[in-house]
């Protein structure tokens, strides 16, 4: 088993080596430019608040159409990213999925919420 990397960079890419080039793209595209040095312990909070902004961005603009796919393919992945590395982190994956769900609902109009 390899250590993980203290910093989110070279643990994301590792990720990314797998997945199609367009989709890899753009989860970089969608975190902050300060991602890469970003410590490990930090990065489920940064991967949620990306998966969020994205997810508000693809709302406001009505994801109802085929066109979104590839956006929430991203919210999906950066959610999914998040999950994983509270798992790895030895912490309580109920409580720590929870927190990344409640971040994500908080981003949602109190209206779309509830649907």
């Amino acid at each position: 088993m390899t250590a993980t990397p203290e910093s989110l960079g070279p643990w994301l890419d590792g990720k990314l080596e797998s997945v199609p080039q367009e989709l890899a793209v753009r989860i970089r595209a969608a975190l902050p430019s300060e991602w890469r040095a970003a410590p490990i312990a930090d990065a489920a909070s940064l991967l949620t608040d990306a998966a969020s902004w994205e997810l508000r961005g693809l709302l406001e603009r009505g994801c109802e159409e085929r066109w979104a796919a590839p956006g929430l393919l991203v919210v999906d992945a950066l959610v999914t990213y998040a999950c994983e590395l509270v798992a790895l982190s030895g912490g309580d994956m109920d409580a720590g999925s929870v927190a990344i769900l409640n971040s994500v609902v908080a981003t949602l109009a109190p209206d779309e919420s509830a649907t």
